[in-house]
């Protein structure tokens, strides 16, 4: 029997980072690198920073439990440290999650 695939949606606001084109470009770069398995990547400027929205088709082999914060504190806090100017102390949010 096939296993169900597990989508998800995951929307984090990035602030405390220049919100320049360059800086977009970089980001959305990275997260493509990082992130092999992402379905979309959607990063747009806000006030000091971006918004960030990733989708997937499948989280596999994570869980909704583990999954979330895994790309926060791994993924997303790395590329943002990498590819984006600091303009204070770079803050993640999560707006939106659904699985």
């Amino acid at each position: 029997m096939p296993t169900q695939k597990q989508p998800c949606l995951l929307k984090y606001l990035v602030r405390g980072v220049r919100a320049d084109r360059q800086g977009q470009q970089a980001l959305t770069a990275e997260l493509a690198d990082m992130l092999n398995h992402v379905s979309a990547i959607t990063v747009l400027p806000v006030v000091e920073g971006f918004s960030v929205e990733l989708e997937f088709d499948d989280i596999k082999p994570f869980t909704s439990v583990s999954f979330e914060p895994y790309v926060a504190e791994h993924v997303l806090s790395d590329a943002v440290r990498l590819r984006c100017e600091s303009a204070a102390n770079p803050e993640i949010q999560l707006l939106k999650s659904r699985f």
